[in-house]
């Protein structure tokens, strides 16, 4: 079996080495978060997401190139990635929940309507906002966009007829290609895995 460090790539932006591949298909958001858990592993939130797949981009290796497309491209099959984020109402604001709804920020200049088609995949991976999500003043385009509501979780996927960035979804939820890409911290200690 290969070392992990070949099984992920590290992108400086955030830290992180993240996995070449999906992993737990067909586990809800609570599951995947604990089977990441017992790897030492965790999903990514939607800034890392959005670092990650910039990163893809601007580092346009055929296996780079071959993963951005595997996840954004609108094509045969579908392929689903939970994302860390929980929206929850709290008084009159909402916040995103991160690290398993342990870190709390108030959402702050996100597009708040649904935008089906709607806002543009690179717009919005140039230019999000701190959370991560598209700006009010998001470019037109394909990539389907439903915004946060509470006490729903965000996905991204894509398929034959559409790609979606999903903030409105159930953290119950399953399906047999809907999995996660993992992310392990950079450890820097002599006992790390890298």
């Amino acid at each position: 079996m290969a070392p992990i460090k070949d099984n992920f790539i590290y992108v400086p932006s955030i830290g992180l080495y993240v996995a070449r591949e999906r992993s737990h298909d067909g586990k809800n958001w609570h599951e995947a978060h604990e089977a990441l858990a017992k790897e030492d592993s965790r999903m990514l939130t939607i800034p890392e997401f959005v670092k990650f797949l910039n990163y893809l981009r601007e580092n346009p290796s055929h296996e780079n190139t071959q993963f951005y497309d595997n996840i954004t491209q609108i094509r045969n099959h579908w392929r689903s990635e939970w994302l860390d984020a929980y929206f929850e109402k709290r008084k009159s604001d909402l916040y995103v929940l991160t690290g398993n709804k342990t870190n709390a920020k108030k959402l702050e200049k996100a597009l708040m309507i649904d935008k089906l088609p709607g806002i543009s995949l690179d717009d919005w991976l140039s230019s999000p906002t701190p959370q991560g999500l598209p700006k009010t003043d998001v470019a037109k385009g394909d990539l389907h966009y439903w915004y946060p509501r509470d006490g729903c979780v965000a996905r991204f996927y894509a398929f034959s007829e559409r790609a979606n960035l999903n903030c409105d979804g159930s953290p119950s939820g399953r399906g047999s290609t809907l999995g996660v890409i993992a992310a392990k911290q950079r450890d820097s200690s002599a006992t790390s895995k890298f």
